[in-house]
């Protein structure tokens, strides 16, 4: 897009990115994937909260994947599958990981669950888009600084896969997250992070809306139609904006602070050690050719890191195209 083009689409769009509006809290379907026994208790208590206070409809997904390191593995997988296959074996099956998991009592024994074969990330997926759900919920840990750099991580391969929004949270979140840091630079896909972050967010809580004033204006990037949003209104009005469509019945204090210069993965980071967020909210960002494929590389960035519960709201897949 060359300047007089982006100048006259900001001129004719006058206001901030418009997104489809959240619906109201009358029900939304959240996937929880449980990957790991050891993260499943966290996941299971923020599923609970958001059923609870949110009104939300939890299905439960336990993805068995057998790696290629284990001998015979496509003999060991064959073998499941053919076992799930059974309605009677898959009952028993699931009935057993469900105690193993603490499913099996009170109102969780009534979600709906069910165990799968194969890859872990392209298994969530595809559960979560056939139920049509609007959330997945994952366990979140702190890999390895090589397993990172590798990028070998499951919850990623989730968020870059999925057009479906992500949360992925640490065992310290058990409930409604109560202080939320929203990364925004004012592009489509931040402004739909922020808002569901408001949806998340304990009542009583916090958000706190964080800008960094960008380097170079990167013109194929999404986030570069709410850069030049700002170039021409200013941060003032654009944050002004979004907060007036944030801020509803007022139960939540939400707050807005700008970083100028550096990196903005480093910059977000360096913010949060300071304010101790629950939970990180970001937009990710898809750019040209094979890029559309992977996260955005501050979303990127902060989910590798893992000090935090994260929220991640890709593009939607209309804007994929």
């Amino acid at each position: 897009m060359d300047k007089s083009t982006a100048k006259g689409y900001v001129d004719g769009l006058g206001v901030l990115p418009k997104v489809p509006p959240t619906k109201a809290d009358t029900g939304f379907g959240v996937l929880v994937a449980l990957t790991n026994d050891e993260r499943a208790a966290a996941a299971t208590e923020v599923a609970r909260a958001l059923r609870e206070r949110r009104s939300a409809t939890p299905y439960v997904v336990y993805v068995i994947e057998i790696g290629a390191s284990i001998p015979e593995a496509a003999m060991v997988a064959v073998a499941l599958e053919a076992e799930l296959r059974d309605p009677e074996r898959r009952a028993v099956q699931e009935a057993e990981m469900k105690s193993v998991l603490h499913l099996d009592t009170g109102d969780t024994a009534k979600w709906p669950f069910s165990i799968e074969v194969g890859s872990v990330a392209s298994g969530v997926v595809e559960q979560a888009q056939n139920r049509g759900a609007e959330l997945i919920l994952m366990g979140l840990n702190r890999h390895a600084a090589l397993g990172r750099a590798i990028g070998r991580d499951t919850v990623r391969e989730v968020m870059a896969m999925g057009g479906i929004p992500v949360l992925a949270v640490r065992d310290t979140l058990t409930g409604l997250p109560k202080r939320i840091v929203v990364a925004v630079d004012f592009s489509r896909a931040s402004i739909r992070a922020a808002k569901l972050a408001r949806r998340l967010v304990d009542d009583g809580g916090e958000m706190q809306l964080l800008f960094v004033e960008p380097g170079l204006l990167d013109a194929g990037a999404e986030s570069a139609e709410g850069l030049r949003l700002i170039q021409n209104k200013g941060v003032e009005a654009a944050f002004s904006e979004l907060l007036a469509e944030l801020e509803g019945d007022g139960t939540v204090r939400i707050s807005t602070s700008v970083l100028k210069g550096g990196s903005p993965p480093a910059e977000i980071m360096k913010f949060c050690e300071n304010s101790r967020p629950d939970l990180i909210a970001v937009g990710s960002q898809r750019h040209r050719f094979l890029d559309r494929l992977l996260l955005g590389s501050t979303a990127r960035a902060i989910a590798a890191d893992g000090r935090w519960s994260v929220l991640i709201t890709p593009p939607m897949r209309e804007e994929n195209k």
